[in-house]
């Protein structure tokens, strides 16, 4: 079995997915708070078809940041199992040479 990535790469990788979803989730809320901030100044129909546009928006967003955050945690669980992989094959390796 050939496991030549590096834990650290897997582990930095599921940090840099956890910070994208960071982003995405106050991007979220900044589009929610503009929607509401809007009400108070735009009283047409249009409004309201745009809170259905943004909200259905917002909700697909919040999906997606909920599959990077799974992604970003099964990842951190990979690097773990990667990094006691390899420790074992090493510790077999000195093993075997001795």
């Amino acid at each position: 079995m050939d496991i030549s990535i590096k834990h650290s790469d897997v582990y930095q990788y599921a940090m840099q997915l956890k910070q994208w979803a960071d982003q995405m989730r106050s991007t979220q809320h900044q589009i929610i708070a503009k929607t509401r901030q809007l009400e108070n100044q735009w009283r047409d129909p249009q409004y309201r078809m745009y809170v259905e546009t943004t909200t259905n928006q917002a909700r697909v967003l919040g999906t997606s940041i909920d599959q990077f955050e799974t992604m970003s945690e099964q990842l951190k669980i990979m690097a773990r199992q990667i990094e006691e992989t390899q420790r074992m094959m090493q510790n077999r390796i000195n093993q075997m040479n001795r």
